[in-house]
């Protein structure tokens, strides 16, 4: 199986975990594992696309250092993608290590929502099952 399409597996899974843990959430430490988990998941289909067109991501959880490298190889992401870039970031590094951080849960569920909707483009795209 090729890189970009592991790394689309792997972020339907991010997903899949994402949204068990929003549903059954009931306080701010699962909740922002919700949001890491999503953030997760768009990494991945950040790295897949990067992969597919040739090149090596960098190794990294910044999603904001991502989209610069998308931008400079020319490919193509969502708009609310670069909108939520520097969030996205934070529920990656900031989650992680600040139990007193407090996510939004209708950003996370949005957020949910649109990366499914790019993930299903992905996959449509890949033309494989996954």
């Amino acid at each position: 199986m090729d890189k970009w399409n592991e790394l689309l597996r792997l972020a339907r899974n991010d997903l899949k975990v994402a949204v068990l843990v929003l549903n059954e959430a009931n306080d701010e430490l699962m909740q922002n594992s919700a949001a890491y988990h999503t953030q997760q998941a768009v990494e991945k289909m950040m790295k897949s696309v990067i992969a597919k067109s040739g090149h090596r991501a960098n190794l990294t959880h910044n999603i904001t250092a991502l989209s610069k490298d998308m931008d400079e190889l020319g490919l193509s992401y969502p708009d609310w993608l670069r909108e939520r870039d520097d969030e996205l970031t934070s529920w990656s590094t900031t989650i992680r290590y600040n139990a007193n951080f407090k996510s939004d849960y209708e950003e996370i569920a949005e957020t949910i929502r649109l990366a499914k909707e790019w993930l299903d483009k992905l996959i449509k795209e890949a033309g494989e099952k996954l």
